[in-house]
């Protein structure tokens, strides 16, 4: 279907890498150890996306080749995405608009194809989700709440508005969250067999891969879990939420996802690096197929997708009822689709297997030497891993006898301004990052000595 750029709101003269909020970003720019949700993206990444808004200029008037250039690089950038988490070049992917945006697509698209007479769906997540989470899971509208999910810094004929929603009629409920706390993986495991052991009625698992302090969940153990139930007929569901874990672990670890799940999505920020924001959904045909199907059978006007959200097949088969009058907005899309090329060229080695695994110990290398510097700080007690409650070596956690927010308060009022991660429970979050250098140590230290 042919997307009319006339129908939508003028392009903003305005443009931003990241939204201006306290001091201009070059004065914190070099101790930015932030990275839960705004990453701090380089050159690498905000190039293409500058190219991509003067190609969306240049194009506007000019509706056949604008649509001609939106395909290109939404195709391109699936392919990345495929090529990164080894997914064959057949699968479905999605975009989205902000991490949020995926979980609630990937989960309400399962919830359609779920749906039975007794008109439910319930929902099973932990307690180191996003914020919005747990209401997005319940059915509600993210863009109506008060703290709204991020969306793309340019918004180039993006419209978040209406969103998909749970079938009609469907009650939508949390089953549980389950709270990791010092649970090893064995024990989580035995927890969510627990949770699922006496489930009837159609229901997801959102599972992080990564948690916001680092912890690596046992997302295969989970998986073969549901596959269990679903071979005794009950109709689970699992979505692995990868938005924390992209490249943080070693490629093989979630490599061909869908083969244990039934959708896996990823953010462009965190530890990518990219812009704000956009996201990716892989999803297994099967669910796209009958999904589809079920739309077109169906009394629901929508409509629900920006144009290029979803794969030109699909797109072509739901045809304009179900289509908004707004693209993906495409600058943030190609920040995204930059930073997964950077990745799989970044380090040295004959294969991108080996570039991954030299990264990741350059990585661990950095963490050795930041740990080392964190004990040396009177009060601070830094979380480690253990065997059965790994943690990815890119995100260092401690905690000291001040409060997170404090901590961070104070930080950011120092000179020069150091800033971590907002805080997670009674943890500071500190990212290491892969896509530029490290921010200085003795810096971070010397302040943390001051304040503490």
């Amino acid at each position: 279907m042919t997307f009319d750029p006339r129908l939508c709101k003028p392009l903003s003269t305005e443009r931003s890498v990241i939204p201006q909020h306290g001091e201009s970003w070059s004065k914190k720019w070099a101790n930015w150890w932030g990275g839960a949700t705004i990453a701090s993206p380089t050159r690498e990444m905000v190039i293409p996306a500058h190219q991509a808004w003067k190609n969306i200029q240049r194009l506007a008037g000019d509706i056949p080749a604008l649509n001609d250039y939106y395909l290109q690089e939404t195709e391109y950038a699936r392919t990345w995405v495929r090529d990164i988490i080894g997914e064959p070049q057949s699968t479905p992917i999605l975009f989205g608009a902000s991490g949020t945006d995926a979980i609630l697509l990937a989960t309400r698209i399962l919830a359609h194809i779920a749906a039975d007479d007794t008109r439910e769906f319930w929902t099973l997540t932990t307690d180191e989700g996003g914020s919005l989470v747990p209401a997005t899971l319940r059915g509600r509208d993210p863009n109506e709440m008060e703290k709204v999910m991020f969306q793309p810094t340019t918004a180039a004929f993006y419209e978040p508005e209406p969103v998909l929603p749970y079938p009609d009629g469907t009650k939508s409920a949390l089953k549980q969250i389950i709270h990791l706390g010092e649970k090893t993986n064995t024990e989580l495991v035995a927890e969510f067999r627990a949770a699922l052991a006496d489930v009837q009625t159609p229901g997801c698992i959102l599972l992080p891969h990564v948690t916001k302090t680092g912890r690596i969940l046992p997302i295969r153990e989970i998986g073969q879990i549901v596959s269990d139930l679903r071979a005794q007929g009950k109709p689970v569901y699992l979505v692995i939420d990868d938005i924390q874990g992209i490249v943080r672990v070693a490629p093989e670890v979630a490599a061909n996802p869908l083969s244990f799940c039934d959708a896996y999505l990823f953010g462009s920020s965190k530890a990518l690096g990219g812009m704000l924001i956009a996201s990716a959904v892989a999803i297994r045909h099967e669910h796209m197929d009958r999904f589809v199907r079920l739309s077109l059978s169906s009394n629901n006007d929508g409509p629900w997708f920006a144009h290029f959200q979803l794969p030109p097949q699909y797109e072509r088969e739901l045809g304009s009822r179900f289509l908004k009058n707004s693209a993906v907005s495409l600058p943030e899309l190609v920040s995204m689709r930059a930073a997964l090329y950077h990745v799989y060229l970044r380090g040295n080695g004959d294969s991108y297997t080996e570039r991954r695994h030299n990264q990741l110990a350059e990585i661990a290398a950095k963490r050795e030497v930041l740990v080392k510097a964190l004990r040396t700080v009177p009060g601070v007690e830094v979380l480690e891993p253990t065997p059965d409650r790994p943690l990815v070596t890119s995100i260092v956690c401690f905690r000291t006898r001040l409060a997170p927010a404090v901590l961070k308060d104070k930080l950011q009022a120092s000179n020069p301004i150091v800033t971590s991660s907002a805080p997670i429970g009674r943890y500071v979050r500190l990212d290491i990052p892969e896509y530029r250098p490290m921010p200085s140590v003795d810096v971070l230290v010397r302040h943390l000595k001051d304040v503490l």
